[in-house]
């Protein structure tokens, strides 16, 4: 099912959905047995197989004499049928039971964090649900729970709330209890007990369908046909279903704390999740001149948190986040549609959350905050190190690079490139655009160095970036991906409406890339072969790397391939035909890796014209030229 037509089926179950929860509900859950009807299938056909094989064996082997001389000359034909029906049995199953790996974090006992063990026990008795097993803190701005059965699908139940203490850092403590009431409201309650269920069948199914594209034989490729049917309109469905949970989570929330406090902070937690960004994005600056990560990072982060940012800032990511439009991606709804259901208006960007006298992370931690902040320091630390230490390195050798081009009396022209590629990626508090300007203004048809004033204008609030950016484009179609999501990001943080035609654009120019990828990297036989039009020079490399590593080739030929998808792109196919000695002993295999593995001037597709290969030598006998002669 490709990406248009699942939007399309999101958005006719959405509305019937709303017409008929409950009913859709039984529609999702029909769905689901069906598809265990489905693996039932699939695990009965593959073990009758082996079952049957087996008993073919076992008989033969019973009656003795000549049949075990038929057993023995069977033999490998049995195997050969076992081993597809066994790798079905044995995926199908671990789909089922396979165990999720535990999340991980730094788990609390409730000695250590009285007051937030309280805060989930009450809760816990509000809403009704089961008990967590395990209370896990870890360095992300999130808070999540997570269910993890004892044999994949089935068993007992395992509830981790996991607690992000970037993210306690920023919230009140009634926020936190609304944040984590919202997570926790996936589990509490049967509607929700049979979401988190579908949540894991959606998982397994995922699974199912990517091992079903190794399936092969004549055993698995109508299996893989029935998962290829079922797997896109279950994902399909209970997409519906999750978005809509979403807003039974939220409701389960509002219902604990308030309407007005799950408001605030889902509010707080955009807010606070841009913040987050921009203080690592701030703190990363800082490699070029520091030789190591800073040692105090969590507590740079605890006094920041609480520090309101200034409202215009705040507004400006608030407002970038309601103006978020929903993806057929998204099973979380977007943040005006999930306010607009806690709070019964549209919710303004100027209505931003009181600000917040003592975090949840005090709250609900107590003194134990400073420890769990070192620990969560020291394994961020012992993480980044080796890489910032890399990477400041690097920028120490790129400085020095720019300061030799810096002290350069009349650079050339690649020179002087380098030089302004250099000074933005080191120097980004410089205004850059000045020098951009002078340079396309004298070398007006360099790709790069327009690209690179389309994001400086964009960065500066220009739009008339985007225009700068469509000429790199009509220059060098490779910058059409970069320079779409440059001006895709831009006019999306503006909740423009042209942001989709561009996003469309990028996609369009991937679907390109990879066709064009895919012809260069398989020889399809019917694509136009011409002469090579290479020069001696190119011709005289190709007979000696065939001297070097032609042993067992009898003739070579050389033409260049025209692929459907990019014409201009040079790629070139070398045809081998083998001895009859190498050919004997299937060298054809080894002969190819030895050529490939040496250094070519040109793309080329080396091939043994053997097999699949075999119509190759009537195309290239016949044009004129081809023949590299080598001895």
């Amino acid at each position: 099912m490709d990406q248009a037509r699942f939007e399309q089926m999101v958005a006719r179950l959405e509305r019937e959905s709303d017409a008929s929860p409950r009913s859709y509900q039984l529609k999702v859950a029909a769905l689901a047995l069906l598809g265990f009807l489905i693996l039932a299938l699939i695990v009965g056909v593959a073990g009758f197989g082996l079952v049957l094989l087996a008993g073919i064996a076992v008989a033969t082997l019973l009656t003795g004499g000549k049949a075990l001389i038929l057993l023995f000359k069977l033999g490998k034909l049995l195997l050969v049928l076992a081993i597809p029906l066994w790798l079905l049995v044995r995926s199908a199953s671990q789909a089922l039971f396979t165990r999720l790996p535990p999340p991980q974090g730094l788990e609390l006992r409730r000695a250590e964090a009285p007051a937030l063990f309280a805060a989930m026990d009450g809760m816990r008795r509000g809403m009704k649900g089961p008990r967590f097993h395990h209370v896990l803190v870890t360095d992300e701005m999130n808070a999540a729970v997570v269910q993890r059965p004892l044999f994949g699908l089935f068993g007992f139940p395992r509830n981790y709330l996991i607690l992000g203490l970037p993210l306690l850092e920023a919230l009140s403590a009634e926020e936190a209890l609304a944040v984590v009431a919202h997570e926790y409201g996936h589990l509490a309650g049967s509607h929700s007990r049979f979401a988190a269920y579908i949540y894991r069948l959606r998982h397994s199914w995922g699974t199912i369908q990517a091992v079903a594209q190794q399936w092969q034989g004549w055993t698995g490729r109508p299996l893989q046909r029935i998962v290829g049917w079922y797997a896109p309109y279950f994902n399909a469905y209970t997409f519906v279903l999750a978005r809509a949970n979403e807003y039974q989570a939220d409701a389960a929330s509002a219902e604990l704390v308030g309407a007005g406090v799950a408001a605030s902070a889902l509010k707080r937690v955009n807010i606070s999740a841009s913040q987050y960004d921009a203080f690592v994005e701030s703190t990363l600056t800082t490699i070029r001149d520091l030789p190591a990560p800073p040692a105090d990072l969590s507590a740079q982060w605890a006094a920041r948190a609480l520090q309101a940012p200034p409202a215009e800032r705040a507004e400006q990511w608030l407002r970038r986040a309601l103006e978020r439009e929903s993806q057929a991606s998204d099973t979380h709804p977007v943040l005006r549609e999930r306010l607009r259901a806690l709070t019964g208006h549209a919710v303004s960007a100027s209505e931003l959350p009181a600000p917040v006298a003592a975090s949840a992370a005090l709250a609900w931690l107590g003194s134990g905050v400073a420890g769990l902040r070192e620990t969560l320091q020291r394994q961020w630390h012992e993480r980044v190190a080796q890489p910032w230490a890399q990477r400041h390195q690097e920028l120490q050798t790129r400085l020095r690079r720019l300061e030799e081009l810096e002290a350069m009396a009349e650079p050339d022209v690649d020179a002087r490139i380098e030089r302004l590629r250099l000074r933005i990626d080191l120097h980004p508090e410089i205004d850059h655009l000045p020098a951009l300007v002078a340079f396309n203004a004298e070398r007006p048809d360099t790709p790069l160095t327009l690209f690179l004033e389309g994001c400086v204008r964009l960065d500066q609030g220009d739009e008339g970036g985007i225009g700068v950016l469509e000429r790199t484009i009509a220059l060098d179609a490779d910058a059409t991906r970069p320079a779409c999501e440059k001006i895709h990001a831009w006019l999306s943080q503006r909740a423009d409406a042209r942001a989709g035609a561009w996003a469309d654009r990028w996609k369009e120019r991937l679907a390109f890339e990879e066709d064009r990828s895919r012809q260069m990297h398989t020889l399809d036989l019917s694509h136009e072969l011409r002469a090579s039009g290479l020069g001696e020079a190119e011709i005289e490399r190709a007979r000696e790397v065939l001297r070097m590593g032609g042993e067992g080739v009898q003739r070579a030929f050389l033409a260049r391939r025209v692929l459907p998808a990019d014409p201009s792109i040079a790629t070139y196919v070398l045809g081998l035909e083998l001895t009859r000695w190498a050919a004997f002993r299937s060298k054809g295999p080894e002969i190819v890796k030895r050529l490939t593995d040496f250094e070519w001037p040109v793309h080329v597709f080396v091939c043994a014209m053997v097999d699949e290969h075999k119509a190759l030598r009537t195309k290239l006998e016949a044009l004129p030229g081809a023949q590299v002669v080598f001895r």
